[in-house]
């Protein structure tokens, strides 16, 4: 349940504004600056705030900047590799898991009385699961119990967490998140496509240049399917190496945690975020600069793969039951257009179309002070189209064009899948 918040990255430009000074870049020719920095990065421990101090290294890290304070950088414990011992079902049928899961969330309310809410929203979701399972019969019964009991442990586990500026996935949870969400695609009906650029994205990362995927967005768990595309197409590296940015809801949102720690985000509070409650204002200002300088920094580095959606939402039906992709946000791509000149580091950008809506419908309204009281899934195709470089696309394109560019790009990436 992954997605970032409504205009969450309104916040960009409003932070940004007292930080940068870009008339004098936005002087700069178009085209990038194509100092590629082929010095290989060694791996760097960071220090973890789940174990006192401790270095953890990863062959796979989100780092800071030389020089830079790392404190705002969390990496969770490593898995010791030690299996959670669950119940083995005695007739295998979903009646049995149900249960079990269903006596699992009772004891989790009496536990988490100020998450009772939350919980029934979640037995609400439950409910619609098993009814897909059942009917499709996409993982047996057994799989069915072990997707959600590890769902109640992270729910657990992360239940009082702090996000940090940029968080680094729970490695113990990346396996399991892709699972949980992959049984609820009717694969043999899905288009995957794109998948041809997948070798270029990687050739790129190893050059050490940095990717930002532009894409839009229809549902809370479209990193976990962005994740399962890569993962399935050779791209696992890909998978788990992908920044997404998040905004203040899949933090806030307890029901969002499990799958929000599954992933590698970078941290924004949206403006309207910033504003309430007042007394907060200056510390979440300071919150988004750091996200910013982080931003930076992964930038500065290269090797870095960005996921964001520059409408700021979900996209929803209109009144006719029609999906379509929401406005591009300019001043949002704009943004990232001036962070990644500055950078001096090769930077591609590239489209991306999800057509993944009915999955987990997003309710009809908008409401970004809410967490939604209800959930609800289906067993549904999706769509995912990879597209290439926009600056490829459109070689001659005027710098005034990127935004307009990218949505009529990534609409065109649309209409391949839908």
């Amino acid at each position: 349940m992954l997605h970032p918040s409504n205009a969450l990255l309104t916040a960009l430009l409003f932070v940004t504004t007292r930080m940068t000074n870009v008339e004098s870049v936005k002087k700069k020719p178009l085209p990038y600056v194509k100092n590629y920095n082929l010095c290989d990065r060694s791996v760097r421990g960071i220090p973890s705030r789940h174990t006192k101090g401790t270095i953890r290294a990863s062959t796979n890290p989100i780092t800071t900047a030389p020089n830079e304070d790392k404190s705002d950088v969390y990496t969770p414990p490593i898995s010791s590799g030690n299996k959670v011992n669950y119940p083995t079902l005695e007739n295998n049928t979903y009646e049995e898991a149900l249960k079990i899961i269903g006596d699992k969330l009772e004891t989790l309310k009496g536990e988490n009385r100020d998450n009772v809410e939350h919980i029934n929203t979640f037995s609400g979701f439950l409910k619609n699961y098993f009814d897909e399972m059942k009917r499709h019969k996409t993982c047996p019964p057994q799989i069915f119990l072990e997707n959600f009991l590890q769902y109640i442990e992270s729910f657990k586990k992360y239940r009082y967490y702090t996000f940090p500026n940029v968080h680094r996935y729970d490695e113990a949870l990346h396996e399991w998140s892709l699972q949980f969400w992959s049984q609820l695609i009717d694969k043999e009906n899905s288009k995957f496509r794109g998948t041809e650029h997948i070798d270029k994205m990687k050739k790129w990362v190893e050059q050490g240049h940095n990717i930002i995927i532009f894409s839009n967005h229809h549902i809370e768990a479209d990193a976990n399917i962005i994740k399962y595309f890569f993962d399935i197409h050779n791209g696992s590296n890909i998978s788990r190496k992908i920044i997404f940015i998040g905004g203040h809801k899949i933090r806030a949102d307890p029901l969002s945690r499990p799958f929000s720690v599954s992933a590698n985000l970078l941290c924004i509070y949206s403006k309207k975020y910033i504003e309430n409650p007042p007394h907060l204002r200056e510390e979440k200002i300071l919150f988004n600069h750091k996200s910013l300088n982080a931003l930076k920094n992964l930038l500065t580095e290269g090797r870095n793969i960005i996921w964001l959606a520059p409408s700021g939402g979900r996209d929803r039906k209109d009144p006719h039951g029609n999906i379509k992709i929401s406005p591009f946000d300019p001043k949002i791509i704009q943004t990232f257009y001036i962070f990644a000149k500055r950078a001096k580091i090769k930077t591609h950008f590239l489209g991306l179309a999800l057509n993944t809506y009915n999955i987990c419908p997003p309710p009809n309204t908008v409401d970004v002070d809410e967490i939604e009281k209800q959930r609800s899934c289906a067993y549904s195709p999706v769509g995912v189209n990879l597209g290439e470089d926009i600056f490829d696309v459109y070689p001659t394109m005027d710098e005034k064009e990127l935004t307009e560019r990218l949505y009529t790009y990534v609409s065109r990436l649309y209409g391949e899948i839908c």
